[in-house]
């Protein structure tokens, strides 16, 4: 019954926006869109996902589309993401694209949104109920977390002791991620000494990093879930030695870091993965797409049960493959942004829909 539901909205959208070219010739459709995020001020990624999902908001206008678009952030605070949704219903959005504070509990707001015509979909950070008909749109993030662990115990050996900062307990995206990290270290018969959760705060993966190296443990490296640089910096105001290996990060800071450091010769290896926040304006083209009356492809779920497509993760390098084309990339770009990139209409139409 959902599925029709679900199926119906997205027809009467699409019909009232073929109406709407056939009665204007060129004029462009109004799309009015509601990101919904948990958190921006001082999370890089976060900041460069809003940026994303405005200029592929700008781009849609190449297809026909006059994109209008509203920023909500909670904070955090599941009970006030809630009742920003529920606004975003009563001003009658015609896309809520929402990054989840938790990944359950909004079964009911999401069937309101539904109900009121209004298309759902949720990007990043994955949505895990089965109860819901949603899409949802987010980054392989178990492969950053495998690729990280994986490439680290080539480097460090077997029985090598690791510390392993993880991002936000509860948060899908950490979840899947950890899971990568978990298979990477059993398989590398890999040692975790020390652990920590930093919540995606650069303040405080500083601060979790200092208080392992003050307890005295011994390391030979370091798996981080991103804020990478900001970990390193505990390094240097210790004085602590650096790890063999130390990884992963994606921000402009820390690749930069990692090509000085290593420019004379190997100091200490590391791994860039990106994690692109475009993963928002990606989402949004799905969402385009859907407006346009097309269908997705069959079998194109990585989980059929929750409709999620995982999108891969295209850049990643090291010490040994850095490129120069990458090293122009990262100088290039400001300390706090990120790597990032998303699939245009055309290549959403493409890759995922009939």
């Amino acid at each position: 019954m959902k599925r029709v539901l679900v199926l119906l909205m997205v027809l009467v959208m699409s019909l009232a926006l073929f109406a709407g070219v056939a009665n204007g010739a060129d004029a462009a459709t109004d799309v009015r869109l509601a990101s919904h995020n948990a958190v921006v001020e001082g999370n890089p990624y976060r900041v460069r996902y809003e940026a994303d999902i405005q200029e592929a908001a700008a781009g849609a206008a190449e297809y026909g589309f006059n994109v209008s678009y509203a920023s909500f952030v909670s904070n955090s605070d599941a009970t006030v993401e809630a009742q920003q949704i529920q606004n975003s219903i009563n001003e009658g959005y015609d896309i809520i694209l929402v990054n989840p504070v938790a990944p359950t509990g909004m079964d009911p707001l999401i069937e309101k949104v539904q109900e009121a015509g209004i298309l759902y979909i949720n990007a990043d950070c994955i949505y895990t109920s089965t109860d819901v008909n949603i899409l949802n749109i987010a980054t392989d993030q178990y492969y950053l977390g495998y690729k990280t662990g994986s490439y680290g115990g080539e480097v460090l050996g077997e029985g090598a002791k690791v510390v392993m900062i993880a991002a936000w307990d509860g948060n899908a995206a950490n979840t899947d991620r950890q899971h990568g990290f978990q298979d990477a270290i059993d398989e590398f018969g890999l040692e975790v000494v020390a652990t920590g959760n930093h919540n995606w705060d650069p303040a405080l993966s500083t601060q979790i990093m200092t208080e392992i190296i003050n307890s005295g443990v011994e390391f030979d490296g370091v798996f981080v879930s991103q804020c990478a640089e900001n970990a390193l910096a505990a390094f240097d105001a210790t004085g602590k030695e650096y790890p063999k290996f130390f990884g992963f990060g994606d921000t402009g800071a820390w690749m930069q870091e990692m090509i000085n450091l290593n420019a004379d010769e190997r100091v200490m290896d590391y791994i860039v993965v990106s994690n692109p926040p475009g993963v928002g304006g990606s989402a949004l083209n799905f969402g385009l797409n859907l407006l346009l009356g097309k269908e997705l492809k069959d079998d194109i779920y990585d989980d059929e049960s929750i409709h999620s497509i995982l999108l891969p993760s295209k850049i990643w390098f090291n010490y040994d493959n850095i490129t120069d084309e990458y090293r122009e990339m990262a100088l290039a770009m400001d300390p706090g942004d990120t790597i990032t990139y998303w699939l245009t209409v055309d290549e959403v139409a493409e890759q995922f829909f009939n």
